[in-house]
């Protein structure tokens, strides 16, 4: 159970992005883009993030931008596990996840002279949420439910004459009575819980030179901090008793393998055993070890951990302006960045959370390319198109080696200038990602969707904008097949599992724009 624990753990630390984007990168930084999503072409005040090149081609002056997103996503896997039937009767059972972000602030600022632009942004550029599982995770379950799963096991190799008929009489005859209380084992309660929250906080600045009158350059560079931390626990682990009372398992089980041990250490035993052939002296081995082993594996156990780390990457850009046509091309150079364990407790085992030890959290480089034309003098359409580069990228337990291509994105939106005052738009975005069973796990889990985003911008004076936006994403749901969902020596035992990986999510956007 120390392994099921730190699996969780390790999950948490590749924790996906709570908003839009790739699976570590955000993209949903203004509420511009949740408005119409294609905003790779953007010469707005939001181009300092989805556009710097294209910042050049506006007027002189300042512009600043401050926006904040409410995240509302929900992570539910459903799992089918035969052993699950010994904690209530049901074989399938269902987990609750939620990733909450009631506020992610965007701060953008730019300044234009001439052929001259200069641009900050501050936000969150990576993951951006908390996830959290009340009930724990099915792997969590599925390893306690282990517990009444062996004492059973236990019990059809008692009933078994292979067994029972090879073995001495000063063993046979004391089994019935020694056993009785182990076997009597057929159901379990559990507590456990698990939660993480990853925020990848980054400063970009940047500079953009107009070439020549239609195109642009940009050069900037981005400090990102990452912060991390995850906690969960296993524990108030119960099983009945003969009478059908739920006891504590630790203290039930250590009480029984103080039984065994006298057994196995009785000299007219182990005299016994000696005689018998290798594999029947392994089996009584193992039953007498059983007691020890549950009583050990029952025990409350608990993670506490604390990462934090700095990486820094280059940004270029280009931008092509031209009768009603821009075009935007930016890229964003991969971000290496390992964090430091600070951890308070970790009884998982595990070295990878061991105080002070570093582990792979790099943001993935980003090609992003768009282009938007002004079809009317109030209509204007934006293309655009993200590819994110996470099979080069580090992440925690090398999850990149499992992915079968990189993320891409197709993006598509729509902005009508409605009245003086009032600019409404939509957009759609189809998300394509590179996850394979292999890459799925209880916590991290990551599905392709398609999302769709509108919203309204009120010009509420000549310098002040209001942008009001929604976005929801319907995800694929991923099915999983797994044969040995719970590592196990028992024969005969069936380990297979089938999982089903579901995901929602809802962003809601608020945002000013102010030029002097």
């Amino acid at each position: 159970m120390k392994r099921t624990l730190a699996i969780g753990l390790i999950c948490l630390g590749a924790y996906s992005s709570a908003l839009a984007g790739g699976l570590l990168n955000n993209t949903s930084m203004h509420a511009l883009y949740l408005r119409s999503l294609a905003r790779n072409a953007s010469t707005a005040i939001d181009a300092a993030f989805y556009n710097p090149a294209g910042l050049v081609f506006t007027p002189d002056g300042w512009r600043y931008s401050i926006n904040s997103q409410t995240v509302f996503q929900k992570r539910d896997i459903t799992t089918t596990f035969a052993p699950f039937a010994f904690n209530g009767g049901q074989t399938t059972k269902h987990f609750e996840g939620t990733a909450t972000a009631p506020i992610v602030p965007t701060i953008m600022a730019s300044y234009k002279k001439g052929d001259w632009a200069f641009s900050a942004v501050a936000g969150i550029f990576g993951g951006g949420g908390k996830a959290r599982f009340n009930q724990g995770l099915p792997q969590f379950e599925a390893a306690v439910s282990m517990i009444p799963t062996t004492t059973q096991a236990i019990r059809g190799m008692l009933s078994n004459p292979a067994l029972t008929g090879k073995l001495p009489p000063a063993i046979a005859t004391q089994l019935p009575t020694l056993t009785a209380p182990l076997t009597a084992v057929n159901k379990y309660t559990v507590d456990s819980h698990l939660e993480g929250q990853q925020y990848t906080l980054g400063l970009q600045l940047g500079a953009t030179y107009r070439v020549t009158p239609f195109l642009s350059a940009h050069l900037g560079a981005r400090l990102s901090y990452a912060y991390n931390t995850y906690t969960g626990y296993i524990r108030n682990i119960r099983v009945n008793n003969q009478a059908g009372d739920m006891v504590a398992a630790p203290i039930y089980f250590a009480a029984e393998a103080l039984k065994y041990k006298a057994l196995a250490e009785n000299p007219a035993i182990k005299t016994a055993l000696a005689s018998l052939p290798t594999d029947v002296q392994q089996q009584v081995q193992t039953l007498l070890r059983a007691p020890a082993a549950l009583a050990a594996g029952s025990v409350d156990k608990r993670i506490e951990v604390k990462q934090t780390g700095l990486g820094v990457a280059p940004i270029v850009g280009l931008h092509l302006s031209y009768e009603g046509l821009n075009i935007g091309a930016r890229y964003e150079f991969r971000t290496a960045l390992d964090v430091k364990n600070d951890t308070k407790a970790n009884d998982s085992g595990m070295e990878q959370f061991k105080d002070g030890a570093k582990v792979a959290n790099d943001m993935p480089a980003v090609l992003a390319l768009g282009a938007s034309y002004r079809i009317l003098p109030q209509l204007t359409a934006s293309v655009g198109f993200n590819h994110f580069f996470e099979k080069q990228a580090r992440m925690s337990g090398d999850k990149q080696k499992s992915l079968s291509h990189n993320t891409s994105e197709y993006l598509f939106g729509l902005e009508w200038n409605a009245l003086s005052w009032l600019d409404v738009s939509g957009g759609v975005q189809i998300t394509r990602k590179g996850v394979t069973d292999d890459y799925q796990s209880n916590i991290h889990f990551d599905m392709s969707s398609n999302s769709y985003g509108f919203g309204v911008g009120v010009h509420l004076t000549k310098e002040l904008q209001l942008n009001l936006a929604y976005m929801i994403s319907d995800y694929k749901k991923h099915t999983k097949e797994i044969n040995n969902y719970v590592s196990t020596a028992l024969p005969g035992v069936n380990t297979k599992a089938t999982e089903v990986y579901s995901r929602k999510n809802q962003i809601f956007s608020l945002g000013l724009d102010y030029t002097l």
